[in-house]
């Protein structure tokens, strides 16, 4: 609740593993089916602030604010919300070899089995941004393997237990596809669980996300430091060996060497990393 007034229906839900809020001004009659940005209207004019860091001054009865540049969801690349007739899609920046390399890394992790957000090519103001659907409903939301730490510490949880118990198969999935395409970014805020909102209950890994920092330490064949393992020290090829030899490769189809073009480098190294995880399938 506020103090003062401010003219204005917020619409944020905070996410906890043990409730799922939104919030209202006190006495507000106001209900979350009129003001969810799910089903009610998203204004785009935000998107060239979050996405393009245009300076935007927004005006109502109480609020005169300035926007800051990086006004965005988690990250430290442009992004933004668009709604794209009844669902949203998240434009993401960052130069067009980002945009391009996030694309490429989503091409080859869907050659895979495994749960994922697909990226595809879009333009925004004349610059190419990769595009996806949200993955969250009214009905599921996400929380992050960050959160999801401070949870299992005050619950004497060891979490690792617990994420192999609760989706084993994505884990392992995550660290083979990162280790092969070198995203060096899976940091704990960079994947998670999905949640049922009205249980609040955690049902699975939610699909693997974020790929625009793919194509990174991958000069070695070892990779970067595997984050999702921590505290344990391993590297990424370590990491995605163990994975292998739990679950296999789970490859549904090819990779087209023509999706490299202009990439020959990175091709390469990724077929040496698929032969070396390879030799290790049961």
């Amino acid at each position: 609740m506020f103090d003062k007034p401010t003219g204005i229906a917020l619409t944020y839900r905070c996410l906890s593993l043990t409730d799922i809020y939104w919030v209202r001004q006190k006495k507000e009659k106001i209900f979350f089916d009129e003001v969810n940005l799910y089903e009610n209207h998203l204004d785009n004019a935000l998107v060239d602030v979050s996405l393009k860091g245009k300076q935007l001054t927004v005006h109502n009865e109480h609020l005169e604010n300035e926007f800051a540049k990086d006004l965005s969801t988690n990250g430290c690349f442009p992004k933004a919300w668009i709604r794209n007739n009844d669902h949203f899609q998240l434009y993401k920046d960052g130069g067009r070899e980002v945009v391009k390399n996030e694309i490429l890394a989503s091409k080859v992790c869907q050659c895979f089995d495994c749960k994922q957000v697909t990226y595809t090519l879009g333009e925004y103001d004349g610059e190419p941004v990769s595009v996806s659907d949200i993955m969250t409903t009214k009905e599921r939301s996400i929380v992050s393997r960050e959160a999801f730490e401070i949870y299992a510490v005050n619950k004497e949880i060891d979490p690792m237990k617990y994420i192999l118990k609760l989706d084993a198969y994505s884990f392992y999935m995550m660290n083979i596809l990162d280790y092969l395409v070198g995203n060096v970014d899976r940091h704990w805020g960079n994947w998670g669980f999905l949640i049922d909102n009205q249980k609040n209950k955690l049902l699975c890994l939610h699909p693997l996300m974020d790929f625009n920092q793919s194509f990174q330490a991958y000069d070695t064949i070892e990779g970067a430091r595997c984050q999702t393992v921590l505290p344990l020290h391993i590297s990424q090829k370590e990491a995605a060996v163990e994975a292998v030899k739990k679950i296999g490769m789970n490859q549904i189809t090819e990779i087209d060497p023509a999706w490299f073009a202009g990439k020959e480098k990175e091709y390469k190294m990724l077929q040496d990393r698929l032969h070396i995880l390879k030799t290790y399938v049961k």
